[in-house]
This record gives C-alpha cells, structure tokens and sequence, in this order.
C-alpha cells in the first residue's frame, strides 16, 4: 500500500517548525516502524505553500469575517480551514474566511500528489464589547488629562457588571455624582457627567484633579474604587495663552481625538508662524480658537509656547494688489500678523475664498497691475468680528492651480495659469509634469505572491515617464528608485519643480473585514475642487481601456472592475499648486490583478490612461480660455 505523505510547516517569527507523518500516525525520531524518507526543501528549497496575510501574531479588530491570501503550487489542491480554495495560475490564491474572537489558527493544506503541506498562522481577534461581562471595575473616560474652561462639561465612564450601582466624585468634592447604565443588554457600561466649576462657584484651584469611580454590587455590600485615566484642570489662565506653528506641515483638526491615540479630520494647514489662542488642551493636543464661534486642535509638539505678555493673535488687513508675474497671477495682502486663513473655491472655479481668522478689515484701496491674468476682480466682506473674506473672481481657464502663503508682511495668493496652445489643445508639450511612485522605503501593500506595491508603482511610473516624453511632456520623477522620501516632502518636490500637474501612483489593499470580491478594479482620487477635472478624465480614460467602452476597446486589455472616482483626504491629492490625482490602477491582494501588475503590458496600458486623461484635461481647460 502506498504511503501518503504530510508534511507540516509552521511558519512563525522564529525558526520553522515541520514534522511529518503517515496515514497511520505520527513518526517520531527512533520509532521502530518502518522508516520514511521524505525531502523537506521541494525544488529549488521553496515550500510550495505559504500564508502571506495577515501575518504571524497580528491583533485583528473585531471582525466576523475577513481575507486571507497567500501562494501555493497551483498543481496542488489548497483548502484553508477545510475550505476549498481556487489558486491562479501565477500561484496566488485568496480567501475569505469566519473569524471568533480571541486566539485564533488559520491552517492551509496543499494535496500534491505525493505530499500534502500544511501550513499554520496563528492571530488573535478581538472580541466585541458584548462579550463582557466584566469581572471587575474599570474606568474608560476620561483616558487623557483634560484642561478645560469653566462651564464645560466632563464625560465620566466605567465598565463593571451589570446591575450595579456606580457613582464618581473628583478631587475636593464631597459630592457624589450617580452614574447611569446606558446599555442594559448586559454589558455594564456607566455614564455621568459634570460641568467644571468656576472660581466663583468653587475657588479651589483644579489642577491634575483625579476623577474617583466607586461601584457597588447589587447587595450593596461590596464596593470597588477606580480611578479614571485622565485627569481634570480648570483654565485659570489670566493672560491669552498664544502658541505660534513651528512645523511645517501643520495641520489643525476638526475635533480632539475621539479615542485615545486617535486622530480627527483635518481642517487647516497653517504655514509656521501662524499664531493661535489657546483654549484648552485634551491629552496630546491644544484646542485653539479660531473665532469666537469656531475651534481647532492641533498637537501640542506642532507648536512653541509665545506666553507670557504675548497679544491674541489679531490682524488687520489693509491694500491688496493685483499683479502679473510672468504666466501666473499673484493676489498681495498686508496682512503683517500671521494668522490662521483658508481658501475655497467655488464650484464652477470662478472665484476662490479667503477666511482669514481673526482678522478685520482696513481695506480702503485694490490696485490691478497688468491686464489679461487669471483675476477678473477682487472685493472684500467682514463675515463675522473676527472673519475677514478676501473673495477674489477668477477667468475659468486661466488657473488651475494656486499657492497660499506669507512672505515678509504680507499674505500672498499665487494662481497659476496653464500653458497655452491653441494649435493643439490637447498637447502636453512644455508641460511640467511630476510623476509620484507611491511609497519606497515604505514599501506599501503586498500581494499574494510577495509582489510589493512600491515596485509596481515604480514600474507604472517608468512607463508613464516614457510616453509623457514621447508625448513632448517634462517629467519630474518624484522618487527615483528605492529612494527615501517622506509622504509630506513628496508635494514639496514637486512644487519646487514647478510642475504643472501631479498624478501620485499607487495600487490598493482593503481594511480587515472586507470582502476583496466585492471590491477590487481600478479608482481615482482627487481633494481639491481644481483637480476633479483631472481625476475624472483619468478616471474615464481607464474606463475606455480597462471597462471595454469606447473607441479604445479594440486592442486586447485586462477587463477590470470599476472601483469608482472618489474625493480622498490624501497628502498628495492635498497638493493646491497644481491639479494632482492618485490613482489606484488595482488590488495588489487578489491574484489575479497582482499578475497582472508584474506584466509590462498591464503596466503600459495603465500609464496610457493617465496620458490619455492628462490630454483629455487639458484641452478641456484650455479651450475654456477663450483670452490672447
């Protein structure tokens, strides 16, 4: 009788771990059975099946299902936690499988014909906040120290059993303030709340306040005491409390992050210099008052400490100019203190907005210099007290990009204008264009047979900087081979460059829990209002060669699904000097698309979408610009 072979590879952070076994059990060293000779290094010493994602030890969150992928022979027949699963014929193979919380195996098992392997991958998941009950008290809010007006209010959280009576009290008070259950499916979590006090109302300093939560059992006989993570102090401060932006890129947010370690959505991002007003502070970050209705946060290692006997950043906006400097526009304030200001552009890119915070107006004179530039006319409003609108009507056509930015007192608005060409709309001749291979000494997502991201889109970018040439385009290479650069210097190289147009390539993963046969194809992604145009054209382009539509369908292309045109609050899509866009041309984790990304011809074809969207854009702003 024939004797099957298994042969069991674990793969972990250490050294691999392989026993074997017949049919009839396991064969340890010195069993006198008969003995078995098996090879544990297939040709060319590469195991035949490996488990790629996630890897060995990951701490999923709590999903009920997500991906897993990998690469086998594809000769064999691969089951994965007794599933069976389809390998493509380059070898990588994906799957969806179940997930329970806690310490979970994913096992692999590739049949040849004569040996089977296995291979295991051990994870832990979490565990849903209805898994409780919890055997003991613990405090969740506040989780960082607080520095707060008076008047403001304190969220105070804990977990326990349910049931319960809970209670807290801060340092100083007698008072005990009841918290409540707010779930009763048994998963014991207790809210109250307090409002800070004022000197007033309580002359005490609060400083480094802890938070006391008591819990007492349903008996009433037992009582446990916690402390909450964070604690609690009153802004007292009889000064304004002024900081000044010493990094560049800052970035204000929306709101303080909403868990510990957590970030908001951003907002602003104030150049250095600019100053801001103190308000209070949660954890890591400041909150700064951008008006006396709006706030922002920033994070407390962004900015330097101008306190004490610094003014409340205040400015006043006196003459704005209008002039012309070679091709581009530029729009002057004198503005003198740097405060925070934002630009927004209309809809139909007629007009951009300038929300200067904290300032008002001393606007008696606007000199025009120079005729046939992007501003058709510049005029001013006092929004609120403390917001100064620079409202600036632009020729559409005329601009496509612009820089925002203070210089020696004044504040200035440069728009930049496309090179002409009548002759030919659609030419990219002269045209600068900065071409981003995303990610490097990060090397990005990975596909199932180990190809990297950061390769594929260096292999994309080279074909794209080939027929941008061939097309009479100048090409930036943002990143030149494995070359380091940092995600907020990427931007920065291309403006210093000068480019005309920026295009960022990548290709996408998913998050963990969702299904990557539901999602996968190619997508565009634009931040800007002037750079929608660009990532719709491309967008289109890659549906005429990859959706088979359109007068390029006749030449043999990959059909992929399309993962749509998204707006994305991406650092490279954030670039305002000049329409940029990052495409996604695939998904690096389903075999399939990954193949296709290691072809030449796939990478060539992706390239001529972006050429062909690049072309399609601009015409489409040049014949807007009807001017000499």
């Amino acid at each position: 009788m024939k004797r099957r072979l298994l042969l069991i590879v674990f793969f972990g952070c250490g050294a691999g771990l392989m026993s074997v076994r017949g049919e009839d059990g396991w064969v340890e060293e010195g069993d006198e059975r008969e003995s078995l000779s098996v090879s544990t290094e297939p040709e060319k010493g590469i195991l035949p099946l490996k488990i790629v994602h996630p890897p060995e030890g990951r701490t999923l969150p709590a999903v009920k299902s997500s991906f897993v992928y990998g690469w086998a022979d594809p000769l064999g027949k691969l089951t994965v936690n007794g599933f069976p699963v389809t390998t493509h014929a380059g070898g990588g193979w994906l799957t969806v499988i179940p997930y329970t919380p806690g310490a979970f195996t994913i096992q692999a098992e590739l049949k040849l014909p004569t040996t089977t392997y296995v291979t295991l991958r051990r994870v832990v998941v979490a565990g849903e906040e209805s898994s409780f009950p919890v055997p003991s008290s613990r405090a969740l809010q506040p989780d960082e120290n607080l520095l707060l007006q008076a008047g403001e209010t304190v969220v105070v959280e804990a977990l326990g059993p349910p049931g319960e009576r809970a209670y807290f009290q801060w340092a100083g008070s007698r008072r005990k303030v009841p918290m409540e259950e707010i779930y009763s499916n048994g998963k014991g979590i207790y809210r109250g709340f307090f409002i800070v006090p004022s000197r007033e109302e309580y002359e005490r300093k609060i400083e480094n306040d802890a938070i006391k939560i008591t819990m007492v059992d349903k008996k009433g006989r037992n009582k446990r005491k916690v402390l909450a993570p964070g604690r609690i102090s009153r802004f007292d401060r009889p000064a304004p409390w002024v900081v000044e932006v010493s990094v560049d890129p800052a970035v204000l947010r929306a709101g303080p992050g909403v868990v510990k370690g957590e970030k908001s959505g951003y907002i602003l991002y104030p150049p250095m210099g600019t100053r801001l007003l103190v308000t209070g502070r949660r954890g890591e970050e400041f909150r700064v008052a951008l008006t006396s209705t709006r706030e922002a946060w920033i994070g407390v290692k962004d900015v330097v400490d101008l306190s004490p006997g610094a003014r409340a950043p205040r400015a006043v906006v006196s003459s704005v100019s209008v002039e012309r400097s070679g091709r581009h526009t530029l729009v002057r304030a004198a503005v003198g203190t740097k405060v925070p200001f934002e630009v927004r552009a209309c809809d139909d890119l007629s007009a951009l907005d300038v929300l200067f915070y904290g300032a008002v107006s001393d606007t008696d004179w606007i000199h025009y210099g120079g005729a046939g530039g992007a501003v058709r006319r510049v005029e001013w409003f006092q929004e609120e007290n403390d917001i100064y609108r620079l409202r600036v009507h632009l020729h559409p056509g005329r601009w496509w990009g612009y820089d925002a930015r203070y210089e020696n007192g004044w504040f200035v608005l440069e728009l930049r204008r496309p090179l002409s060409n009548t002759r030919n709309p659609s030419s990219l001749a002269g045209l600068m264009v900065a071409v981003d291979a995303g990610h490097s000494s990060d090397r990005g997502s990975i596909g199932p047979t180990e190809f990297l991201e950061k390769d594929a889109n260096w292999a994309i970018a080279l074909c794209l900087e080939k027929k941008l040439k061939r097309a009479g385009a100048e090409v930036f290479m943002v990143r030149k081979g494995n070359e380091p650069v940092g995600l907020y210097e990427r931007p920065q190289r291309a403006w210093k460059a000068k480019a005309d147009l920026l295009i960022s390539v990548h290709n996408n993963a998913l998050p963990e829990g969702a299904n990557p046969f539901d999602r996968n194809g190619y997508g565009v992604y634009y931040f800007q209002p002037h750079s929608f145009g660009l990532a719709n054209q491309i967008h289109e382009a890659y549906g005429d060669l990859f959706g088979g539509r359109g007068k390029h369908q006749g030449r043999s292309r990959a059909k992929l699904r399309d993962d749509g045109l998204h707006y994305g609050n991406l650092a490279l899509a954030r670039t305002t000097q000049m329409p940029a866009v990052l495409t996604e041309s695939a998904y690096m984790i389903l075999p399939n698309e990954e193949a296709l990304l290691k072809t030449e011809k796939f990478q060539c074809d992706c390239a001529e979408a972006m050429i062909l969207g690049l072309k399609r854009f601009v015409r489409d702003v040049r014949e807007r610009d009807t001017s000499p």
